[in-house]
């Protein structure tokens, strides 16, 4: 028993202790609570929204509700266990992305050997790292997990089978990934990841198919009745995709959202990455340093590189990264296996025989790395009690129930409007940004950063009271005006109600 934890073992038991530790983060997020009302809503009512139901700015626009089972789930689990159960969950669905992207980097592409352990472990590590930053109790981890197993089935439909002279992917269509794209649909509105994938592996095995030299044998992966075979489906993962609430609309749903300015300019994760910041370093080293990686290995014919499915992939999701914070954890999901294994071909004569380590020192670093991960979630738990008076303006809004503000009319901060919605407020704005559209949230901008008349959404919508941060100069600015009067303050929040409301009130 004390000889069964060898080195290699006890490297992937780090690497799922690590996972597991460091993605047990405080449930912070500020859209995890019109989430859990949306799954509220579902629930209770029996019905999938398709309009907007929680704010009197867009009552009644449409609303395509594309994460409502994932809402749903995330309200079940948190009638259940509070944010805890959630925190847990959210660590678990990390934990299963990047050990897949690990087997995926063990296992090999094709005729491709996979990496050992040892290397895979430490690309693995550095590439889930560098995706820690969106990290958290919210429904896109979801995307990067699907992500992980459309790359997992591919890469296995790839793996030869040497008596019979072919591969899993000649035998016939993948059937999984139109099911597994039928519930991602669902659960996110990211699944066009699963048929854009697809699709890039088929653009790289035509190619290799079109362009591989007339003596050069064609791999198992490219021939006509592979590539005949990945068309058809990415056909039907195209066609389950509608099976979903709102039907073919779901299509063209996720290329507005990328389109939108406002999301971009306003919105943090939908900005490129700041690498003055060191949370982003970690993603540059893995773009620079995996790019260095797969081009020396690409002029080394003697070591295993990279397929051009696989350059496009990282290259394309790569860009992806630099142009939105939001897609660095896509971009460490797929560029994790290859790298892994490239890495491994200039590295495999240093990693010649397993080892077995001291037995007793790897069970005592094991026990150490448990113990760890136990405490790390105490710590979190701890925590998160504090989270809801330090983020979010729960006495702010006791006054305001108290004092009758309820059913007024409230201009809140954009951050704010989740937890509000939660707790029965009808919002000015919240997280989602789709729903009320560029124009709209740029009106909004206009009070709340001062970005021209401010007046214009207070008056335009008839807004009654004001609640924002304490420290914002919208709030300096109102503490001048006759027109509006503090009626609360704390260190994180301040309200001001206009002065004839008060006044009668």
């Amino acid at each position: 028993m004390m000889r069964w934890l060898t080195i290699r073992r006890l490297a992937v038991a780090i690497l799922l202790l690590a996972l597991s530790a460091a993605s047990l983060r405080q449930a912070w997020d500020p859209d995890m609570w019109w989430h859990l009302a949306t799954g509220r809503y579902i629930v209770e009512g029996h019905v999938i929204p398709r309009e907007d139901v929680f704010s009197y700015t867009a009552t009644g626009r449409r609303w395509f509700a594309h994460e409502w089972l994932t809402d749903v789930l995330m309200y079940l689990l948190y009638r259940a266990g509070g944010t805890p159960a959630l925190i847990v969950v959210a660590s678990l669905v990390v934990t299963a992305t990047f050990t897949l992207v690990y087997h995926s980097a063990c296992s090999g592409g094709g005729r491709e050997k996979g990496a050992p352990p040892y290397v895979a472990v430490f690309t693995v590590l550095v590439a889930a790292f560098a995706s820690a930053i969106t990290w958290g109790a919210r429904p896109q981890l979801l995307n990067a997990l699907f992500l992980a197993l459309f790359q997992a089935v591919l890469l296995r439909s790839r793996a030869p089978d040497l008596q019979a002279g072919i591969c899993n992917l000649q035998r016939g269509i993948l059937w999984p990934l139109p099911v597994l794209t039928a519930l991602w649909a669902n659960l996110h509105g990211g699944f066009y990841l699963g048929p854009v994938v697809i699709g890039v592996v088929l653009l790289g095995d035509v190619l290799s198919y079109v362009l591989a030299p007339a003596d050069e044998p064609v791999k198992l992966y490219s021939t006509s009745a592979a590539l005949r075979n990945l068309a058809l489906t990415l056909v039907l993962c195209m066609l389950a995709a509608q099976a979903n609430p709102n039907g073919y609309h779901m299509l063209l749903y996720p290329f507005g959202t990328l389109s939108s300015g406002a999301m971009q300019g306003y919105i943090q994760e939908w900005a490129s990455p700041d690498f003055h910041r060191r949370e982003y370093w970690l993603f540059a080293i893995l773009l620079l340093g995996g790019s260095l990686t797969l081009v020396l290995s690409c002029r080394k014919s003697a070591r295993p590189s990279p397929s051009l499915s696989e350059l496009f992939l990282f290259f394309g999701f790569g860009f992806a990264g630099l142009v939105s914070v939001r897609h660095i954890p896509l971009f460490a999901v797929v560029a994790a296996p290859p790298l892994s294994r490239t890495l491994a071909g200039l590295l495999r004569p240093l990693f010649r025989g397993e080892g077995s380590g001291l037995p007793l020192l790897n069970w005592a670093l094991l026990l150490v790395m448990i113990a760890g991960v136990g405490w790390r979630f105490l710590d979190v738990l701890a925590k998160e009690q504090q989270i809801e008076r330090t983020r979010y303006p729960a006495d702010a809004l006791r006054f305001i129930q108290e004092h009758g503000l309820t059913e007024k009319r409230v201009y809140n901060s954009y951050n704010w409007g989740g937890y509000l919605i939660w707790h029965g407020l009808r919002v000015f704005i919240d997280g989602r940004a789709d729903v009320y559209g560029d124009a709209f949230i740029h009106e909004y901008m206009l009070a709340y950063w001062l970005l021209g008349d401010w007046r214009v959404p207070l008056d335009h919508y008839k807004v009654d009271y004001v609640l924002i941060e304490s420290d914002l100069p919208l709030a300096r600015l109102l503490e001048e005006r006759d027109e509006w009067v503090r009626v609360y303050q704390d260190g994180l929040a301040v309200i001001f109600v206009r002065s004839a409301l008060w006044t009668e009130s």
